[in-house]
């Protein structure tokens, strides 16, 4: 076509556009909606890529370097930013150190640096320990650090964002978490466990650029880090039930170099050969060539890492994004075949004219190119000024603040020319089908019925079937060579393959679609009078029903592919998560036999009613020597070392293992112990190891041995894996002392049927903390799920779309059966018909959408878990269906959207003059 007839196509187009404000408006937001998403979450992205002056910004504020003592008497070597990699190198083998290596093992590292680097001022910046804070519902769990945020040196680093800087005596700065988690305020006081002489007044809020979600406190120098480290010992607590105590990090300084002097790399390497790491501002900005780096040379590779290598995230993301402009197309589709319908008049009048279908094609198309270009300039403009509006919660919610606002040309250019294409797209079929109508038909109206075609069927049974195969056996067919590598827009060749399939396969059934709506018309004789015309109608104008059901079935078969994904995600987290007790579980323990438990006991209680029967757990001791004793272990018949032994009575069942067997209880207070796994009996006996001392003296060179007992006790088998993973058996205290062993009180365990809530929970371990500070306590919430809030969203999503395309291709149906209408009207037929009409039709629409997008959201559903499959090798992948969502998708949204098509249409129909 020239150039000619294309201006005229655009300018009758865009006329067309503005008589018709509402479906242009209508068009407009369906391509402007997702580029603004995907201009959005564009703008995010490039504003969350830090420039090197950026990072060097929140590293290093306003010094000069950033040096850690990572490993003195090695040799260190590191990328420029050294927070990117390090990698310490000790002493091979049958050489001797180094002088740097002799010299770092035995000296001061801050000592040390102040000779390398004459002049330079070194501001301490590690970390603290990890402490317990003072709050109004009792201890929250608290980073530690020190700061003079009087220098200028933490700008940038650390931003003071609310209040005043600590310029007195103990007092204090706060992150924004730790005022929200602790309920304090500017103004109150907190203390440090250990430190509860010298209680912190809060006087400004500071953050972290780069992680906003840090829970710390920001003392002056020498008032917090030192005094923490000299209380450790009577102070710390286990962060865990593991008894594991937190410790500092390696000591960094921020460094400012005497008269305007810089480190460069270099110097940097000189460091490296101490041990000390060092980010240097000059090397940061102005980095070596990599061939300079030796780091290169020798950092390990590991597999699933790297920009180079693919990650399940980059599937998933590609994939989705995918479907989702194929959707958009689909769900603009019958906009524009409403467009074509209303002006198939007009479109008739230039065939008359003498345009062939090429320029009544254009006339469509040129719909196309028009309201695609206003949507997607639109959604580019409102996505910009939408992340512009949101910029701090966006902050707030991601866990880190913008190094800038990252607006690339190159790339909102792209998204919009997506856009325009995908408004294209949308146009093509209703201007293929434009084109193809008749002259006659479209000045009188009248729809040339014909049957669906045969090649078209069976190209979208081919199309399906080899796009869910592309799709399905692209993951996994990779002998690993060049695995991960991009091959276009930054995606490795299995990413597009499941993309490319996923996209074919829906466009199989698309195909499909005309096949479908005929066969339904068939079973019109089955049905009474509004059934039957229901069904006949759909089948008779297919082309206003097709891509009305393809647009249900994009919506559709997105919901369920993330559905079915997510579902599979938490199942297979589910799977792995191991709870240390059963759920709901409210455990307290003590490491030591103390005089104090009791109190704990009714303290507990006190602070959380409704807790129901205690169980009081024991360990039963082996003691060989007056001071000397061990814990008694069970003998693992699999070899796989000693397995714990629980001492207790029947509630210990009950609640530590969530186990109710009268047998087993029965068994138990008889004396044999009970055992959850077959591979812990000895026939119809337990082993019980009792460790003692040494065999022999220890001789140099030679691992000692220890004696080692065995008893042999009843048992009964209670085939639980749960239970076996929290104690290989039970026993009671009876027996325990009959054998001479000793029964030490280890703690309490309860199984309320809900757990307690969070406040709650965590006033009782304050109650627990001040009572006896080594004590644990904890409450077992069992897997908590996090998909479920985007589950939930999409299949409301998904029924939205349903709704709407149903609801627009029935009004189009209402309006182009308007003469059949009125001579049913005419002949007597009863005024509900219109109704059931409305109904029937709306309810097919949907459940064939639906049906055929359920079918269709599994192939990049399977596909993604297999992708992960293959990033994870070994792991189990289970497939869940979430069946529930899928039938409130395919059943009751039909059954709602057929009842809405009847409630609102009007049982009246006007006559109209019809055409002889």
């Amino acid at each position: 076509m020239k150039l000619g007839p294309l201006k005229v196509a655009l300018r009758i187009a865009r006329r067309d556009a503005l008589r018709a404000k509402g479906r242009s408006a209508l068009v407009i937001a369906m391509i402007s909606l997702p580029v603004l998403g995907v201009a959005g979450a564009d703008i995010v992205y490039r504003s969350g890529q830090l420039a090197p002056a950026e990072r060097v910004e929140r590293l290093l504020g306003g010094a000069d370097a950033l040096v850690t003592a990572h490993e003195p008497g090695s040799t260190v070597e590191q990328l420029p930013f050294a927070e990117d990699g390090t990698l310490a190198l000790g002493v091979r083998p049958g050489q001797a150190p180094s002088a740097e290596q002799t010299r770092s093992a035995g000296a001061d590292p801050a000592a040390l640096l102040r000779e390398l680097l004459p002049g330079a001022t070194l501001l301490p910046a590690a970390s603290g320990l990890n402490a317990s804070a003072g709050s109004p519902n009792g201890l929250l769990r608290t980073e530690t650090a020190e700061a003079d945020l009087t220098d200028p040196v933490w700008k940038g680093r650390l931003e003071l964002v609310e209040g005043r800087t600590p310029n007195a005596p103990h007092e204090a700065a706060v992150t924004r978490e730790f005022l929200t988690e602790s309920g304090l305020r500017l103004g109150d006081t907190t203390t440090l466990k250990g430190l509860e002489k010298t209680p912190f007044t809060v006087t400004g809020v500071v953050e972290h650029p780069g992680d906003l979600a840090k829970v710390e406190i920001v003392g002056r120098p020498g008032e917090v880090l030192a005094q923490l480290v000299a209380a450790a010992p009577a102070a710390a607590k286990p962060p865990t039930g593991a008894g594991e105590r937190s410790t500092p990090g390696k000591p960094a300084w921020l460094l400012r170099l005497p008269g305007g002097k810089t480190l460069d790399w270099e110097g940097v390497k000189e460091l490296n050969r101490y041990g000390f790491s060092a980010t240097s501002r000059a090397v940061a900005l102005d980095p070596p060539a990599e061939s300079q780096v030796p780091y290169n040379n020798h950092a390990p590779l590991t597999f699933g890492s790297g920009s180079a290598l693919r990650s399940d995230s980059t599937v998933v993301v590609a994939t989705v994004a995918g479907m989702a402009l194929l959707e958009v197309a689909l769900l603009a589709g019958p906009a524009f075949a409403v467009g074509a319908r209303r002006s198939r008049r007009q479109l008739a009048l230039v065939g008359a004219s003498g345009g062939d279908r090429g320029h009544i094609a254009a006339i469509v198309l040129g719909s196309g190119v028009v309201l695609g270009t206003v949507g997607a300039v639109a959604g580019v403009v409102l996505g910009t000024g939408l992340v512009a509006a949101l910029r701090p919660w966006i902050e707030e919610t991601a866990g880190t603040r913008f190094g800038h606002f990252g607006l690339e040309a190159p790339d909102l250019l792209a998204i919009a020319l997506v856009g325009v294409l995908t408004a294209l797209l949308a146009a093509a079929l209703p201007a293929l089908q434009a084109a193809r109508q008749s002259v006659a038909a479209g000045l009188t109206g009248r729809d040339t019925v014909k049957p669906p075609s045969r090649w078209t069927t069976a190209a979208g049974l081919v199309l399906f079937v080899a796009g869910a195969a592309t799709a399905l056996l692209a993951v996994g067919t990779d002998d690993g060579t060049g695995r991960g590598l991009p091959v276009f827009a930054g995606l490795d060749a299995q990413t597009l393959m499941v993309l490319a399939g996923s996209a074919v396969a829906e466009l199989g059934l698309l195909a499909l679609t005309p096949l479908l709506i005929a066969l339904c018309g068939r079973l019109a004789r089955f049905l009474p009078l509004g059934g039957r015309l229901a069904l006949r109608d759909s089948a008779r104008h297919r082309g206003r029903t097709a891509p009305a059901i393809a647009a249900v079935m994009a919506a559709v078969a997105g919901s369920v592919a993330v559905g079915l994904y997510t579902a599979s995600s938490d199942a297979r987290d589910a799977a792995a998560y191991r709870p240390h007790s059963p759920v709901n579980s409210v455990s307290l323990g003590v490491l030591t036999d103390t005089p104090q438990l009791p109190r704990l006991r009714a303290a507990i209680e006190q602070d959380l009613p409704d807790l129901g029967e205690r169980a009081d757990l024991s360990t039963a001791v082996y003691s060989w020597c007056a001071e000397c004793s061990s814990s008694v272990t069970v003998k693992d018949g699999l070899g796989r070392g000693p397995r714990p032994l629980v001492v207790g009575d029947a509630v210990v069942l009950r609640n530590a293992f969530a186990v109710r067997d009268a047998a087993a209880e029965q068994a138990l207070a008889a004396g044999k112990a009970v055992v959850f796994d077959r591979a812990q009996l000895n026939g119809d006996k337990v082993l019980l190891q009792l460790t003692g001392g040494f065999t022999a003296p220890p001789q140099p060179g030679v691992n000692p041995t220890q004696e080692v007992r065995e008893i042999a006790v009843d048992a009964v088998l209670v085939d639980n894996p749960a239970a076996a993973r929290y104690g290989a058996a039970v026993i009671s205290p009876r027996t325990i002392t009959g054998l001479h062993l000793t029964v030490r009180p280890t703690g309490s365990v309860w199984l309320p049927a809900t757990a307690p809530d969070r406040k709650a929970t965590q006033r009782a371990g304050a109650t627990a903390d001040q009572i006896l500070p080594s004590a644990s306590f904890d409450v077992e919430r069992g897997f908590q799920s996090k998909s479920d809030l985007p589950t939930l969203a999409l299949t409301g999503f998904a029924a939205l779309v349903v709704l709407g395309a149903a609801c627009i291709a029935t009004g189009l149906a209402a309006a182009d059966s308007r003469r059949d209408q009125a001579t049913l009207a005419a002949v007597g037929a009863p005024p509900g018909i219109r109704r059931s009409l409305s109904g029937i039709q709306c309810a097919l629409i949907a459940v064939l959408g639906a049906a055929l997008g359920t079918v269709n959201g599994f192939v990049p559903a399977v596909a993604l878990l297999k992708a992960r499959a293959v990033d994870y090798p070994g792991a189990t992948d289970p497939i869940v269906v979430p069946w529930t969502d899928i039938a409130l998708t395919t059943l009751a949204v039909p059954l709602v959207a057929g009842l809405l098509a009847v409630l609102f249409t009007r049982s009246d129909t006007p006559l109209t003059r019809r055409l002889s």
